[in-house]
Parts: C-alpha cells; structure tokens; sequence
C-alpha cells in the first residue's frame, strides 16, 4: 500500500515544458505541483552587452504552504528562498538567497490556495548544461519546498533574426524609471508562473512578452506570425505583425482576446519569418485558460448547468435551464452563488472560489484523453467533497487491477469512495457504493 506523501515535501520540476536555445527538462506531475503549492517556471533571453543568455527564473507560492504565528492583530509568515546554479560537472557557478518576513490580518488568508506571492531571479551565464535547484524553507516550521531544473543553453551568435522564449504575463506597464527584477528597458513585466489566464485576473486578455533579436545579417524588418491552437490541435486564434529591427533587441508586450476561447488548455506558437516569407525562427509553448464562471458562460452554458449540477439542487438546474439570453444566464448563475456565500457583503465568495479552484485542479490532474478532468468519477468526488483526508493508492495490486481509496473523515462522517482502473489505461472508475457512506476504515 502506497500512501500520499505530506504535500509539504513533495518533490520535482516543472510545469508546462518549453524550449529555447536547447533548454530541456523534465516534466512534474500537474497533481503535485498544485498539492505543494509551489509553481516554477522561466524563460531564456539573450544579453547583448554581457554576450551571455539571461535566465529568468519565476516562482510563486500560496499562502497555504506557510506555517503563519500570531502576532498582535497580525499573523506573521517567515520563509528562505536559495537557489544554486550549477553546471554539468556540479560545479556551482551562482546562487540566490532571500530571506523574508511577510503578514496578513485575516487569519483565513493565510490558509488561502487562491493567494499567492511572485518573485523573479535572473542570472547570466554562458552556453552549457545547467541544473538549477530551488528550495523554499518554511522557518517557522522547517518544512522544505524543493524545485529543480535542466537547461541547455546554446550560443548567442546569430547571424539572422531570432526570437527570444515566450514570457506569460499577469501585468505588465511601461515606465522607464522602475528599477525592479521585473524591469525590461522601459517596461515592468510580472511574470503569470502558472500559465494559467482568467477573465478575473487578467481583465480578458491573454498577455505575453517576447524579445526579437537583430543578428548580424539582418532584414530591415520581420513578420511575426501568432497562432493559438487547442491541446487536440485545432487552430482557434491567428494574427500577425510587421516589426521594424531598429535596434539590436527589439521589445513586445503583445496581447490575445480571451472573448472567443474556452476554457481549457492551448499552445502559442510564435513563427519569425523574413524575406519572402521565410521562416527564420520559431517557440511554441502552452498556457491554459482558467474554469471561471464567466468563461463558461460566454462559452458553454450546458457544461456551466452540467458542472454546478455537482452541487445544486435538481430545482435549481431546471429554473437555470430556461433562461435564455446572456444576461439573463448571468443573473441566474450570479444569484445561485450568493445563496452559497459564506460571507455576504464582502467582494468575496469564499465557495464559488474555492469550487472553480477544485474544477481547475481536476482539470489537470485527472483528465485523460479528450475527458476533461471534472467529468471523470475522481474529478465529480473531489469537486463534491474536496481534497481526501487520505489516499491509498494500488498501482501493482496482485490480482486484480489497479485501483484507489480515498477516505473522508475531517467532518465527523467517514466515507471511503474506490475507484477501479479495469482497463489499465488511467481511467480510474467509481465502484459501489457511489455516495461512500455505511464504509468501515480500514485502516
């Protein structure tokens, strides 16, 4: 029997692979980045003046994966970042320490998986083989949080135009006199390290940022050509630009209407083409578009019916079933949340909030093929019942297929729900009994 490790040290590397100049490394788990709370990811950029490549690593955390004290009216979070550089002999070439102290007044946030802090460390190093390794150290409680990544990072001489990677941005302004991690020339570019776009965070666009280098044998000008596909391929999204080369870096902070997409998970693909249309470079990378309610609603009003069903009332699906115009779907919805808010007159819903969180998670962790995850048995469990107390996982189970339990027993009922892979192909199915109930533990 395999049980569920504490999420605090789960381990691995990166969420959504990309490429550029050779980078490569390997790809954690969707489910364990999410349980651990802490994302990573980064982008590779050249530095003319240096001649080296510079490497911005982002991070972000939630509150959640701090232990918070008391203090005053305060509750008080204290933590260590250290990242090493390394090359492929295991020598350290840099490192990156930061220790801080930080504090909210509500004692709810600080077990909030929706709040989050993001920081940015870049470095500048030569063509090779890197290993980087991040370690986050909760010092109120000593728990460690640990990333790590591989990079092969080629040369910066280029006699044609060349892309940089592709930055996702949660915000981004110009202003030529910030001085923070987050400046590039005139502008300050807050990475998204979750790569993950909603109509509520990021005011319906999809931003990102990208550098195009001149070379040495350059066109006077270049054609960047944009398109967005679905995760199956289908092409949803395309625009293109003339840039002019009037500089040895040439700096855009481009943006995509999220209007027509649906929520779900896409690739960006960036093609730089010169004289007669030909293709001088390209990266292509992957983002997702976050479960929200407005997102559903512009996009698939059954699906939004079909998933709040998890949880509402049959009356309530079938009153929401007639309504027929945007607007009145809008208020129907909007209404049928304020039922559930915990905390009416505040500019948040604490359910709503935490139910599309769970939609987003299963999303990632138990889709499989063309299901999306909040349709599968584990996916409708969890979003009804949330995150178990405790996982036995039966990967090799001797004589029969492989299979989990999940147990629930934080609210005094205990309910103990099997899934069965029959096929042995990841598709994890309910067995009886469907609610949990009337269960011994075993354990």
């Amino acid at each position: 029997m395999i049980k569920r490790l504490p999420i605090f040290v789960l381990t691995g590397l990166l969420l959504w692979p990309l490429s550029f100049a050779g980078a490569q490394f390997d790809k954690m788990s969707d489910e364990a980045q999410n349980l651990s709370g802490l994302v990573l990811d980064h982008a590779v950029f050249y530095d003319p003046p240096s001649g080296k490549i510079r490497l911005e690593l982002y991070y972000q955390f939630y509150n959640f994966v701090l232990q918070w004290l008391p203090v005053g009216d305060q509750y008080v979070g204290k933590y260590e970042v250290v990242i090493r550089v390394k090359d492929k002999n295991g020598r350290q070439v840099d490192s990156y320490t930061r220790q801080r102290r930080i504090s909210v007044s509500d004692e709810a946030r600080t077990r909030s998986r929706t709040d989050f802090r993001t920081n940015q460390v870049s470095f500048l190093l030569d063509p090779g083989k890197y290993r980087i390794a991040l370690s986050l150290r909760d010092e109120n409680s000593s728990v460690m949080l640990y990333r790590e990544i591989k990079l092969k990072l080629k040369g910066t001489k280029n006699r044609k135009p060349t892309l940089s990677d592709i930055e996702f941005v949660m915000t981004a302004r110009h202003n030529s006199q910030d001085s923070s991690v987050f400046s590039k020339g005139n502008l300050t570019v807050v990475p998204l390290v979750s790569r993950e776009f909603s109509s509520d965070l990021n005011r319906n666009r999809l931003l990102y940022y990208l550098e195009i280098y001149q070379g040495s044998d350059s066109d006077e000008s270049v054609f960047v050509e944009a398109t967005v596909r679905r995760r199956w391929g289908s092409m949803v999204y395309r625009d293109s630009m003339t840039v002019s080369l009037e500089a040895s870096v040439v700096r855009q902070l481009r943006e995509i209407s999220l209007d027509s997409l649906a929520p779900g998970d896409y690739t960006l693909e960036l093609r730089l083409r010169g004289r007669r249309h030909k293709k001088l470079d390209e990266r292509v990378t992957g983002f997702s578009i976050a479960w929200t309610q407005d997102a559903m609603l512009r996009s698939d009003y059954g699906s939004t019916l079909n998933l709040i069903g998890l949880i509402a009332e049959p009356n309530e699906i079938s009153k929401l079933g007639k309504l027929k115009t945007y607007e009145e779907r809008f208020d129907g919805i909007t209404e049928f949340w304020l039922r559930r808010d915990p905390t009416p007159g505040t500019s948040t819903n604490e359910v709503r909030q935490e139910f599309f969180r769970r939609v987003r998670f299963v999303n990632r962790a138990y889709s499989f093929m063309r299901q999306q995850g909040w349709r599968t048995d584990r996916g409708r469990i969890y979003i009804k019942h949330g995150e178990p107390d405790e996982i036995d996982d039966y990967p090799f189970a001797p004589n029969s297929h492989p299979y989990q339990e999940w147990h629930y027993y934080r609210d005094g009922r205990y309910r103990r729900f099997t899934f069965v892979d029959e096929n042995e192909d990841g598709d994890y199915r309910l067995v009886y009994p469907y609610d949990g109930l009337y269960m011994r533990p075993d354990f």
